[in-house]
């Protein structure tokens, strides 16, 4: 598991230093050829600070590309604040290289996942939140959302008498609620029995995917609003996006038919972003899936 991802997720949410602060030497990605070669799967998590523009001329040109995750699976994934693409493996660094990051970089070494583990985990929610997702509008308790996941090296069809490797993965949502003074007392009176992580918490089933990646080819889960169109956002500035701040009476004047609907978190903003009810993310992470496989699948090696 990413170590749950709330140290990073805690660093996004904090306030930016004052202006009179030294500037902070820039973070890079490490090459992928320093990563570990260990047949299975690496983790990435690369938390940036980034506009939909910037994001958008980086990741547009896979959007368009052939994905091994069916149409209907991208969309629900998509309804729920998450756009995955298929990238080479090969440019990782240069997109990389083009990220602005913002806190430490995550990333652990390529192994055979093949138990469900937490790829990623929110920082935690304190109190009753709404997210939006592909399923409508969920109301969530205080606890954490997490995507869970397996992997492990698979045959893919035969090529010439020989079976190419490939990495199958699977994706689960869910929400893992806080337990109550009373059930954690509860808890300390009696011997604990470790629950496998598919079973805590609440299902969102939306979040759910399954598919292979082959050789050289890395899945990357961003966080980004349904409605947001990167073949518009592409084109236009970065600071497009940094609208000024508007006063309540400015508000009640420019619509006389009440109130704008506050922003409603994605289940993707709240997985990967330091998004709030009413409050879009100032900041955002992405996670990268790297599969590490050999050039043909053995039984036996």
């Amino acid at each position: 598991m990413l170590k749950h991802v709330s140290g990073i997720l805690a660093a996004l949410a904090l306030p930016a230093l004052s202006g009179c602060a030294s500037k902070p030497a820039p973070v890079t990605a490490p090459p992928v050829a320093q990563q570990s070669s260990s047949d299975g799967l690496e983790l990435r998590l690369w938390p940036i600070e980034e506009s939909s523009p910037a994001l958008a001329r980086l990741f547009l040109p896979y959007e368009k590309a052939e994905s091994p995750l069916d149409p209907r699976t991208l969309k629900r994934l998509r309804d729920s604040g998450l756009r995955v693409v298929v990238v080479p493996s090969d440019d990782l660094d240069r997109i990389a290289a083009n990220l602005k990051f913002r806190g430490a970089i995550e990333a652990q070494a390529s192994r055979d996942r093949s138990e469900w583990s937490i790829f990623v985990a929110s920082k935690g929610s304190q109190s009753f939140t709404t997210i939006r997702s592909a399923d409508g509008n969920l109301v969530l308790g205080s606890g954490e959302l997490r995507l869970l996941g397996r992997a492990w090296v698979a045959p893919g069809p035969s090529i010439d008498g020989k079976f190419p490797a490939v990495l199958r993965v699977e994706l689960m949502g869910r929400h893992v609620e806080e337990k109550n003074t009373a059930a954690k007392l509860e808890d300390a009176l009696r011997p604990q029995v470790k629950r496998p992580v598919e079973t805590e918490g609440i299902p969102l089933p939306a979040l759910d995917a399954s598919f292979q990646l082959n050789r050289g080819q890395s899945l990357v889960i961003i966080p980004e609003y349904p409605d947001v169109d990167w073949t518009r956002e592409s084109r236009l500035p970065n600071y497009i996006e940094k609208e000024p701040e508007t006063t309540a009476e400015i508000n009640e004047a420019l619509n006389p038919n009440g109130p704008i609907a506050p922003d409603v978190p994605t289940l993707g903003h709240g997985l990967l972003s330091d998004a709030t009810f009413g409050a879009k993310p100032r900041k955002r992470a992405i996670l990268v899936l790297v599969p590490k496989l050999p050039a043909e699948f053995r039984l036996f090696r």
